[in-house]
């Protein structure tokens, strides 16, 4: 069996759960827009209810990217139990991007004679493929995608530098950008995957605080042919956007692949 980082085997445990039971996961900024310099700090975290922290996530994971396309390091970073968080020096005007993505998982799942349960294993498909006892039946490989951004601002917004890797599941800025939101105005935000218009994608849109109230007041929207999705805001406020879907592979050792974004965002009164 290949053994793994417990926080690497929270994160798959979060990204291989249905779709109905998963923890929603974000990086939630402190601020994000600023008109003077200032350090941010982020939490990283899942959690059923929406922006309540629960279980700390990985930050080996995360990056951030400066205006002009720098890297730029995580300060007084801090993994918990409950919440990871870092510090963001904000002191270059434009756009920072954070994100927690990085290359895909894989997973393997099989049955062993006279075991009840179905064995698991995460680690590189080469390894996997190597692991897996020559007595195992029902053997099926997984990928799995993930992909969690948010955005800071300083000053007037710029437009991040794409990601040089187009794979999986991704948020285009194009129409509407994520720091300048307002409840009286449509959003429109444009997802691919792979490069491609994500068409007929499923989104949802769910306001903070849904600890405190028994309906959870999510916004079920689908993306047009060009990929792009339509947001009328009920009110200021912040906001985790969520989509996903599950793919069955066509050939090779993968049997399925999962893709997951999320996205949080301000949005502010008129």
């Amino acid at each position: 069996m290949i053994h793994v980082h417990h926080t690497l085997l929270l994160l798959a445990a979060l990204l291989l759960s249905s779709a109905s039971h998963a923890h929603k996961r974000w990086l939630l900024p402190t601020d994000f827009a600023l008109s003077d310099a200032e350090t941010v700090t982020v939490d990283f975290t899942a959690s059923n209810n929406i922006f309540y922290v629960d279980k700390g996530m990985p930050l080996e994971i995360v990056t951030v990217t400066g205006p002009q396309g720098e890297d730029i390091p995580l300060a007084n970073a801090t993994q918990g139990d409950r919440r990871s968080s870092f510090d963001i020096p904000v002191d270059v005007p434009g756009t920072y991007r954070i994100a927690a993505g990085g290359p895909p998982m894989y997973f393997v799942s099989y049955q062993l004679p006279g075991q009840a349960e179905l064995q698991h294993a995460r680690g590189s498909l080469q390894q996997l493929k190597a692991g897996v006892p020559a007595a195992a039946t029902e053997v099926k490989f997984a990928e799995s995608h993930s992909l969690i951004e948010s955005y800071i601002t300083l000053g007037a917004q710029t437009t991040p530098a794409r990601p040089e890797d187009s794979s999986g599941l991704q948020m285009r800025i194009s129409q509407s950008h994520p720091n300048a939101l307002y409840s009286d105005e449509e959003a429109q935000f444009r997802f691919e995957l792979d490069g491609e218009p994500a068409a007929g994608l499923t989104v949802t849109v769910q306001p903070d605080g849904s600890r405190y109230r028994d309906d959870p007041l999510e916004l079920g929207l689908v993306t047009d042919d060009d990929g792009t999705v339509t947001i009328e805001w009920p009110g200021p406020g912040r906001y985790l956007l969520e989509a996903g879907l599950e793919q069955t592979a066509g050939d090779g050792d993968i049997a399925r692949r999962y893709y997951s974004y999320f996205l949080t965002v301000e949005v502010l009164a008129p």
